[in-house]
């Protein structure tokens, strides 16, 4: 698959958990902290993606599955939480529902990737032997 289309996706995806983010946490002093660690990690494992190393994408789907349980915790949250007014409720919902769905997408278009890189790896394996 397109490292560019992965790496395009991945993106979208930090886009809405960045917006995510900031709906939910409004002012909390942390919330830079989570921002620009969540860069650093969809960033740094795409350009190591680029440079080829074998287990950039696995460690960033793994990212990405964390981030995706976070988007499915603000949707429950929303949905319980009645003290927050109604339309931005449903506005956290809607993206987070739009995140999970772009990060299915990832793992659709990630995975041709990281099951070619199994397969080469286990057939250079076989070869040691």
């Amino acid at each position: 698959m397109n490292k560019n289309k992965i790496a395009l996706i991945s993106a979208l995806s930090l886009i809405i958990f960045i917006i995510c983010d900031i709906v939910m946490s409004g002012n909390n002093a942390d919330l830079f902290k989570t921002i620009i660690i969540a860069i650093i990690l969809y960033v740094g494992f795409n350009i190591l993606g680029y440079i080829r190393w074998k287990f950039a994408y696995h460690f960033l789907g793994v990212i990405i599955g964390i981030y995706t349980l976070s988007l499915f915790v603000i949707i429950n949250t929303m949905f319980r939480n009645s003290d927050v007014p109604a339309l931005h409720r449903f506005g956290a919902i809607f993206i987070a529902i739009i995140g999970v769905i772009v990060n299915l997408f990832w793992y659709r278009f990630a995975w041709p990737r990281i099951k070619n890189d199994y397969v080469r790896i286990v057939k250079r394996n076989i070869k040691k032997k």
